[in-house]
């Protein structure tokens, strides 16, 4: 019969210090994306006849080795992230389960009015299947400045829980950053919702000069950037065209009238740009 000796304590903690990180205490991943919570709450149309939250198809689980990459056509898109730390990117596709409004709609989690033919599209549980998160927003994609922008906005995983911080915008941002390609956009600011925080947060926060508003006559969205825009991306150099043949007609030889024709019209106006909006107004959260 073979005998089983104990292991000592030292063996017993050698053992220990070789155990996956995935087994260990979750407290930095706690105060780097907040606590795991569920999700205030699930819509009608979000899950099935059993119960079971439908998953969004196009969803993209970020990393280092394979990136999610991101499409102006597919804009606006939400982030999540997960207990295991990582980024799950959706765009706000329509649900195969959800409706359209004709006559638009009032929306009660934000106290918003959806005009005509508003749909219902994936929200951020449909990343995560349901279960619970850590902080959570949006990705927005801003036409003027060929930029993507980052916020806090979600209903399910940020607004209503405690612990939802700058601090901890900053730390997702950065790891979207690092493992999510903007296509052919550069990233933009990262936007922190003043209404997606708690009480305390807010409270301090309407006192920084740096606060700011989508629209500063109604004070509408409160918010302060947490990160500046990333390097613009360089737009692609075209090769010239061929150069035409020379003009066998001498400078001197054509009528004033027509030199006058032919003369550079004055470049017009550069249009102010846009300030980007701090959220999206059209998202299922």
């Amino acid at each position: 019969m073979t005998r089983h000796t104990p292991l000592s304590a030292a063996r017993v903690l050698l053992a220990c210090s070789f155990l996956p990180l995935a087994a260990q205490a979750p407290e930095p991943l706690d105060k780097q994306y907040g606590y795991l919570s569920q999700p205030a709450y699930i819509k009608h149309y979000e899950a099935d006849k059993t119960g079971k939250v439908i998953l969004n198809p196009y969803l993209q689980v970020a990393s280092k080795d394979y990136p999610a990459i991101l499409d102006v056509k597919m804009a606006p898109y939400n982030w999540v992230i997960d207990a295991m730390g990582r980024v799950g990117i959706i765009p706000e596709a329509p649900h195969p389960l959800g409706r359209t409004y004709e006559k638009g709609f009032f929306r009660p989690e934000d106290q918003s009015k959806r005009k005509p033919g508003t749909r219902e599209n994936f929200g951020h549980v449909s990343a995560l299947g349901g279960a619970p998160g850590r902080i959570s927003g949006e990705i927005l994609y801003d036409k003027g400045s060929n930029s993507w922008t980052i916020n806090n906005k979600s209903g399910r995983y940020t607004k209503h829980n405690t612990d939802r911080t700058p601090d901890q915008l900053v730390n997702a941002a950065t790891l979207i950053r690092e493992v999510v390609d903007p296509g052919t956009a550069s990233w933009g600011p990262v936007f922190f919702l003043l209404e997606y925080s708690d009480e305390s947060v807010r409270e301090e926060l309407m006192k920084s000069p740096k606060l700011a508003y989508d629209d500063a006559a109604k004070k509408s969205r409160p918010h302060i950037i947490v990160m500046p825009a990333g390097p613009v991306l360089e737009p692609k150099v075209e090769k010239p065209a061929a150069k035409a043949e020379a003009s066998t007609v001498k400078t001197a030889e054509v009528a004033p009238a027509k030199i006058a024709e032919e003369a550079p019209k004055a470049a017009p106006k550069a249009k102010k740009a846009k300030k980007a909006k701090a959220a999206n107004n059209d998202d299922p959260s």
